[in-house]
């Protein structure tokens, strides 16, 4: 097996002669140079966040490969780079866990991809760093030309600033070295861009508007612009708000239930030890059996340990519903099909229908999000007044476990 520094070496000089050789010249964002740019990135940004030397090699690696599968083609290239870099560092003799290492961080690179550790929050910045570069209004020309090229898709000018404005806006940095260097720089693009949307909606309004003027009497023209001013304000509506908002409350909860049962387990192990120890010291040693004064604290602090498990397993046990669902509450809008616990054990076809259904009603869905993050709430409450039990269990019934000890050892005959 190669060391490191040759593994690495070996995997730049693949890649550079890859992308040098081998990759299309129409591509114009895609090019080697973005690549050397995300390794140099990686590491940059892993080298701020206090990354390990080994994890730094594993970001660099990934950065080389992430992008190879373009040779080959381009709408799912993330794929195909995986196989390839699968193969060629299999063929080095890397370690099955790095090489899966490797593999899930070129994963990670995809538009979509919720990072879910560090290393992955790492190369994600890195791969979409050029949002922040005084070039990233022209490197998003560059994609649009290789969408033409290579996917047959075309924009107008408006609709590409509006693309590109979406998302920007919707784009958002992990690590926080990225948000307090980047973040600004992207800001002032997504500033541009509303400018230039907003000055080219004026002049196509005063445009449309002398056309209109021109062929129509006053009366109509009064009428038109009533009617713009009415398709204004269905325009105003803040659904963009309700969906931030969304998306912030389902997080915010989400990462609290994953902070009430990291604390559970936090107290389950705590406690698994103790009552470990207490056994051991009882039973194989015999203390607390022949030597009567320790009896009681030893019962004492088993009773309380066992107590504060049984509330840290409950503030952590799941609850299933039933899992059907009828089509008679569909309609209704009676069951909310954001939850798992209602339709797992339903038929694909009756779950796709009742989707349909609810994304065709606009309130019905609010409703259901609405709904959703309602019962997430009664079972976070839930969660925490369980834990808050057992935390005060452990507290006081430990201290008057100890008092008691000492009580004991003093009072021994």
């Amino acid at each position: 097996m190669k060391s490191a520094v040759d593994l690495l070496q070996a995997t730049e000089a693949h890649a550079r002669k890859i992308l040098r050789e081998d990759m299309d010249p129409n591509y114009q964002y895609h090019s080697p140079e973005h690549t050397f740019q995300v390794v140099e990135m990686v590491r940059e940004i892993g080298l701020k966040c206090q990354l390990k030397e080994d994890e730094i090699l594993i970001l660099q690696l990934a950065g080389w490969m992430h992008d190879i599968g373009y040779v080959k083609v381009y709408e799912g290239h993330e794929q195909v780079s995986m196989e390839m870099a699968r193969d060629f560092l299999t063929e080095q003799g890397a370690d099955e866990s790095l090489i899966e290492a490797v593999v899930a961080l070129i994963e990670a690179t995809r538009l979509g991809h919720e990072p879910r550790n560090a290393l992955e929050k790492v190369i994600k910045d890195s791969d979409l760093f050029n949002l922040a570069t005084p070039d990233a209004l022209v490197n998003s020309e560059k994609i649009r030309w290789e969408w033409k090229y290579f996917c047959h898709r075309e924009f107008s000018d408006e609709d590409w600033d509006s693309f590109n404005l979406n998302f920007f806006d919707n784009h958002e940095y992990y690590t926080e070295y990225a948000r307090d260097n980047f973040e600004p720089v992207k800001q002032e693009h997504i500033k541009k861009l509303r400018k230039r949307i907003k000055k080219r909606g004026k002049k196509q309004e005063e445009s449309d508007r002398s056309v209109l003027e021109y062929q129509l009497d006053e009366k109509d023209v009064e009428l038109e612009r009533l009617k713009r001013k009415l398709k204004k304000i269905k325009k105003q509506r803040p659904d963009r708000g309700i969906e931030t908002m969304f998306r912030t409350t389902y997080r915010t909860h989400i990462n609290l239930s994953d902070l009430a049962d990291s604390k559970a387990n936090i107290l389950l192990s705590i406690n698994a030890i103790i009552i470990s120890i207490i056994f051991s010291s009882t039973i194989e040693k015999g203390i607390g059996l022949d030597d009567n004064y320790l009896l009681v604290p030893n019962m004492m602090i088993l009773a309380v340990c066992m107590t504060t498990i049984v509330f840290a397993i409950l503030a952590t046990r799941p609850k299933v519903s039933s899992g059907k669902f009828e089509r008679k509450d569909i309609l209704d809008k009676k069951t909310n099909l954001l939850f798992f616990g209602n339709f797992y054990k339903m038929e694909m076809d009756d779950y796709m229908w009742g989707i349909n259904e609810m994304m065709t009603d606009a309130n019905y869905l609010y409703g259901s999000m609405t709904k959703d993050i309602f019962f997430l709430g009664k079972v976070l409450a839930q969660k925490f007044s369980l834990l808050r039990w057992a935390y005060n269990i452990f507290m006081y019934g430990l201290g008057v476990s100890v008092l008691v000890y000492a009580i004991s050892i003093i009072m021994r005959p």
